[in-house]
């Protein structure tokens, strides 16, 4: 019975499928538009490649009819498609040409027409027809990109390839990154500066804004007054000359120069009167001034801004002093003249000449050809020579601590300020900061030293302008001394001294007793 049933089985399921494929093709073939709710028109294509019956119209990517015949009229296709009554073609409608995949196929793309225009009917042109280009075109672009391209590439392996294009693209690289850090470091100084300039334009500014905001009633005022005067003194004008006039013939001749002057003071007023009355218009600078709120307010921040930077080239002192100490172990004395540069309380700049006995050393390598019996071929020896040192340094305070950097005697280093207060002991508040403990360090890399160059220095001052000190220098370093000469060249050694500063109020106030030249 099995043996029947599938049989019978397999042949119903191929009618089945026949019959399923038999209205498939039917109802393709026939489309999926009737001829009573659809519109048919017709448009004249130069290539109607890719497209064929069935082929999508659609608009905004929504299919709306389709293509149901393309013959070829002349030398261009006619092609005949079916659209839906309800969207209305225009007789200003438009088909575009779009391709659908990579693959070839194409659609339209139907732009309905707008209202103002009469509806097609059945049989009718549409006449706005937009080719797109086939892939052959776009190939043949495409073609024509990658020979460019080839070209290009075959220039950069030319002028890249092998060892010189290698070294000139490091060079390239080099000279970026040169100018690269070239204008990060440019910018990075610069940016004080300029955060400075802008600030005291500002300050101008606001001078001249405070000075014609508070001054503007008092300027409208004077030219209000100037013109009022202006035509007083032209009425007595005018009367002076017409009783001139009248007696002319009676008059002596002194009586001309005088009628010659009052007519230059008419002029002159005349000219004084077109003045003001520019002013009072906002006409010429002094006018523009006076009417434009705008430039006096940008005049007012100007001039603000160069009164803070004059207040602060007043408020900087300058600090003048000189100072010797004796040092014990080295027999002689050691002389400072310090510069003291005070922008602000708490801030200062200390430029100083130092005349050190110790000088500066240096090693030299002698070699000896042929050598002494006994002596190696080079021969190293550590000079001494008196030379004159500066220090340079930048300090700050914070509460009884001063904190310095810079080079110190010639050479990279830091200090340190304890201020002690001792004020309780005394009236006069300048004496809060009369004993200072000062520690410097610096002489980091010198050869013939082992450890840092180490300094302390107490300081203190009795009365104003005069203070002594006392303290130890280079305190880590073992003693060393010119076989020669028997000058310390390293090593503790203990010094006492005095010196004395001068202010730039006294320095100002010794002027006017030096000789002049």
């Amino acid at each position: 019975m099995k043996k029947v049933l599938t049989p019978f089985r397999v042949g119903l399921l191929v009618i089945a499928a026949l019959a399923i494929l038999f209205g498939f093709l039917t109802f393709s073939k026939k489309g999926g538009m009737e001829e009573d709710v659809a519109l048919e028109v017709h448009a004249f294509f130069k290539d109607a490649s890719g497209l064929g019956k069935k082929s999508r119209v659609q608009i905004a990517g929504i299919p709306v009819g389709e293509i149901v015949g393309i013959d070829l009229i002349g030398l261009r296709a006619r092609v005949t498609i079916r659209i839906k009554k309800e969207i209305g073609v225009r007789r200003n409608a438009s088909l575009t040409k779009r391709s659908e995949s990579l693959l070839g196929d194409y659609m339209l793309d139907l732009a309905p027409g707008t209202e103002d225009q009469p509806p097609l009917q059945n049989g009718e042109e549409i006449k706005l027809v937009l080719d797109a280009p086939g892939m052959e075109a776009v190939m043949g672009s495409l073609q024509l990109i990658a020979q460019d391209v080839q070209q290009v590439t075959r220039s950069l392996r030319n002028v890249l390839g092998g060892e010189k294009g290698q070294a000139s693209l490091e060079s390239i690289v080099q000279n970026l990154t040169a100018l690269v850090s070239s204008v990060d470091k440019t910018v990075r100084e610069t940016s004080d500066r300029l955060a400075q300039i802008l600030a005291n334009v500002e300050g101008v500014s606001g001078d001249i804004r405070r000075i014609t905001v508070k001054e503007q009633s008092s300027i409208s005022s004077i030219v209000d007054n100037l013109d009022h005067i202006s035509k007083d003194v032209r009425d007595v004008i005018a009367t002076v000359k017409r009783v001139v006039g009248e007696n002319e013939g009676e008059v002596q001749p002194g009586v001309a120069s005088v009628k010659e002057t009052l007519s230059k003071l008419d002029r002159t007023l005349s000219n004084v009167e077109e003045v003001s009355k520019n002013i009072k218009e906002g006409k010429g600078p002094v006018g523009a001034l006076v009417a434009n709120e705008r430039l006096g307010q940008k005049l007012s921040d100007t001039i603000d801004d160069v009164s803070d930077f004059a207040g602060r080239l007043t408020n900087l002192e300058f600090e003048l002093g000189i100072r010797t100490d004796y040092l014990v172990n080295q027999g002689g004395a050691k002389i400072f003249i310090t510069g003291r540069l005070i922008p602000k309380p708490d801030k200062y700049y200390l430029i100083e000449a130092v005349d050190d006995p110790r000088g500066s050393t240096e090693t030299v390598l002698i070699q000896n050809n042929p050598p002494a019996a006994g002596e190696p071929v080079v021969q190293k020896q550590v000079r001494t020579r008196e030379t004159l040192k500066f220090s340079a340094q930048l300090a700050k305070r914070y509460s009884f601590l001063t904190f310095r950097l810079g080079i110190i005697e010639s050479t990279g280093g830091i200090g340190v300020d304890v201020n002690v207060p001792i004020k309780f002991f005394y009236y006069s508040r300048w004496l809060e900061d009369a004993l200072v403990l000062k520690v410097d360090a610096f002489n980091f890399s010198v050869e013939n030293l082992t450890l840092p160059r180490l300094r302390a220095t107490l300081r203190f001052t009795p009365i104003e302008h005069l203070y002594l000190t006392v303290g130890i220098d280079d305190a880590l370093n073992p003693t060393n001394r010119d076989t020669l000469t028997n000058k310390l060249i390293s090593g503790r050694d203990f010094f006492v001294g005095a010196g004395v500063y001068f202010t730039d109020a006294d320095l100002r106030s010794l002027l006017p007793f030096l000789p002049s030249p």
